[in-house]
């Protein structure tokens, strides 16, 4: 490989390298001063903006909460449909299935004794998605079972948002 040349200055004795050294770590100083005056100003602008933003934040929070209590109190108005569409957006109520199990170590033993290895993820843990597809005696079984919930949620219609404003 070629070596490369450098236009500009040549030195012509090792004082000229050294005082070269000496201006390059001036100079690498004066840029983690400039990195550190940034890094302050981005943590100044971050409080200010995390200040800012709490009380929006706490609004939306209990924005969400009343209208979960409401929808909850009015739970009637779902039993034929899981979701209300609304002008802005929507409610609604969603089955959500999680596995629960017991204690790990018996439940993947138990799997393994049983052949179920499509349970059991590579890294020795509990495949939970699969725990899923099986019936609830091969669960109790090795250790596990199902517990279903009614999920509130929502989702906000920016559009229509947009159009109102």
């Amino acid at each position: 490989m070629a070596r490369i040349r450098i236009e500009g200055t040549q030195f012509s004795s090792w004082d000229d390298v050294d005082q070269a050294l000496r201006e390059i770590g001036e100079i690498e100083r004066d840029l983690s001063l400039i990195d550190g005056d940034v890094n302050d100003q981005i943590d100044r602008l971050k409080a200010a903006a995390k200040t800012q933003a709490q009380p929006l934040l706490d609004r939306k929070t209990a924005l969400e909460l009343a209208m979960k209590e409401f929808c909850e109190a009015n739970r009637a108005e779902f039993a034929k449909v899981k979701t209300r569409q609304l002008v802005f957006g929507s409610v609604g109520f969603r089955l959500s299935t999680r596995v629960l199990i017991k204690r790990v170590a018996d439940t993947l033993q138990a799997l393994k004794d049983l052949g179920l290895h499509g349970c059991i993820r590579l890294k020795e843990e509990i495949d939970k998605e699969a725990l899923k597809t099986l019936p609830a005696e091969t669960l109790a079984e090795v250790g596990a079972g199902l517990k279903t919930d009614n999920v509130f949620g929502y989702e906000i219609d920016r559009a229509r948002i947009a159009e109102a404003a």
